[in-house]
């Protein structure tokens, strides 16, 4: 089994998108990212875990890291669209605007915990469905053209398409191989009211809110997500400022009480230590970086 590691080409980026190379052979091999294959035109044969799955125009296979699959030989009128997702482009700001229905988000809140089995894998048969094609053709606009602001582009067509998903999965019977856990609606939730209250909430208050003794709740949030509740907290403060440092003109001292911060010095060591400058240097980097794609228009 080969170890297909895009951490080289991802380490800028959260997301890389490439098209699967025609008439070649891919033999067992795993990904330290997740990954999302999709039929642009023709068909592709996987052998997924196991088990042969054939996937058509319109199909896409979503496989969790580390699951052991293979492709048939691709012709020539076969195009295979492969998407590969770190783990970090799903933060909790996207699971929370996924639908808390669904086993799509409980399977994306697997594949986030490290000590959680990784042998999952979901099929979507989207039967020529307009609304995907759509998106994925807009998607790799998106990508390739690398137009101002495009990252944020690109995040919001994934939101888009991954709901589309969750329409497709809960319409129609689905493949739902190695699909063996538990919804977490409650999870989602829960991440929904952190980022709604991220200024002020606590861990106590939050475990008043949903009826939860503090201690269960804080072991609850670290055994769905993979982060104390202190982080998921922090993730959406330092989110929230940094969009209020790029898109306005408040104070560095307004942006930190804005977020929750009461100590101004605490903020700046907590910012730094995630973006590794200053807030002013993150405004003074962004502005130019803007005005030079200005320029280039």
């Amino acid at each position: 089994v080969y170890l297909f590691d895009f951490g080289i080409r991802l380490k800028k980026e959260n997301i890389t998108i490439n098209k699967d190379s025609r008439f070649t052979y891919l033999p067992d091999h795993v990904h330290t990212d997740m990954e999302m294959n999709y039929i642009y035109s023709g068909s592709c044969n996987y052998v997924v875990d196991g088990k042969t799955v054939v996937l058509n125009k319109g199909d896409i296979c979503l496989l969790d890291t580390n699951v052991i699959h293979s492709a048939s030989t691709i012709n020539k009128d076969d195009i295979v669209i492969n998407i590969s997702m770190t783990k970090s482009f799903f933060n909790t700001s996207f699971l929370s605007r996924l639908s808390n229905q669904g086993i799509i988000t409980s399977f994306l809140i697997n594949a986030l915990i490290e000590d959680q089995s990784h042998n999952k894998y979901i099929i979507f048969r989207s039967n020529d469905n307009y609304k995907i094609d759509i998106i994925m053709k807009n998607l790799l606009c998106e990508y390739f053209d690398r137009d101002i602001c495009y990252n944020e582009v690109l995040d919001s067509y994934m939101i888009i398409l991954f709901s589309e998903l969750v329409r497709i999965f809960n319409s129609n019977s689905q493949e739902q191989d190695s699909m063996d856990f538990n919804k977490s609606n409650n999870v989602i939730t829960m991440l929904h009211y952190i980022e709604n209250n991220y200024s002020n909430c606590t861990l106590k208050s939050m475990a008043d809110n949903f009826g939860y003794n503090p201690n269960y709740l804080g072991s609850l949030l670290k055994s769905k997500t993979g982060k104390t509740f202190s982080e998921l907290k922090l993730e959406h403060q330092m989110k929230q400022a940094s969009m209020f440092i790029t898109n306005s003109e408040m104070p560095i001292y307004e942006v930190a009480s804005s977020v929750g911060f009461s100590n101004l010095g605490f903020f700046y060591k907590k910012f730094k230590d995630i973006f590794k400058v200053t807030p002013q240097e993150y405004r003074d980097f962004y502005l130019m970086k803007h005005m030079n794609q200005i320029k280039a228009y």
